[in-house]
């Protein structure tokens, strides 16, 4: 018996349109800070103008490249912007899971991860310890100015002089509704340096005291903070000192990736 196979051409034609996509999308990610036209992603592609045409004019709709009107030049869009950010936040997230998880164990306070995401902190992750005290200072997917918390703060205050008050000063007119101004959290960042954290005590939370602890991979960059909050009668100087040390002992192996290290300011 003779088994007669029929292809789906619609099948097909759509997983082409998919991969010539996906070709315009990397032809235009290489060329991203100046832009490229219509006829360079053509050729260095191997497509018909009018095809590529066609898919630009796709995927610029959708958000996923952009399309200068004056230079007809072509670069990524917010929205595939917004899709990596994403999936930065899935990875971070994942990778640093296991810590907070151990981190909770040993204090049994409430720990957050957080990560910049422009000139906002974002909450990406939170684990409660088994203190009855449960501490709901911030929930997970909440925004706030950077500076803003302990760890928030620690993500910018260890950052070059010159880098942290360009970042004081983006939010510097979103500080007055947290009841903060740019001066007092720039004092507090400076103080900080030296004991490579940050505490807010009564600061962003009446009757909580807060450790922010930036993590910082072996070149020097600042990937995420890990904040620790209870209230301030269950965090003296000491125990301050030994969570903060614990926080850099269970993280260390996360981000040990070879590399030449970045200086980061501790002065």
């Amino acid at each position: 018996m003779t088994v007669q196979i029929v292809s789906n051409s619609s099948t097909v034609e759509g997983s082409q349109s998919i991969l010539r996509a996906l070709k315009l999308i990397r032809s235009v990610a290489k060329h991203n800070d100046r832009g490229i036209k219509l006829s360079k992603i053509a050729s260095e592609t191997g497509l018909h103008v009018a095809t590529t045409h066609r898919i630009l004019s796709v995927l610029t709709s959708e958000g996923i490249l952009s399309c200068d009107p004056g230079s007809k030049s072509y670069r990524l869009g917010m929205e595939i912007y917004l899709l990596a950010d994403t999936a930065r936040h899935y990875f971070v997230r994942d990778q640093f899971r296991s810590a907070l998880e151990k981190i909770a164990r040993e204090t049994g306070d409430t720990v957050f991860l957080l990560i910049r995401s422009g000139n906002d902190v974002l909450c990406i992750d939170r684990v409660e310890g088994k203190s009855p005290i449960r501490m709901m200072t911030i929930d997970v997917g909440i925004r706030k100015p950077l500076g803003i918390g302990a760890g928030s703060l620690s993500l910018v205050a260890f950052l070059p002089d010159d880098e942290f008050e360009k970042e004081l000063a983006a939010n510097a007119n979103r500080y007055s509704q947290y009841k903060m101004d740019s001066e007092r959290l720039r004092s507090l960042g400076m103080s900080s340096r030296s004991k490579g954290y940050v505490v807010s005590e009564n600061l962003f939370h009446e009757g909580v005291t807060s450790i922010g602890v930036p993590i910082i991979n072996s070149q020097g960059a600042i990937v995420a903070a890990i904040t620790v909050s209870t209230i301030s009668q269950r965090m003296p100087l000491k125990r301050r000192e030994a969570i903060a040390r614990f926080i850099k002992k269970v993280t260390a192996p996360l981000v040990a990736l070879p590399g030449s290290r970045k200086k980061i300011s501790t002065k």
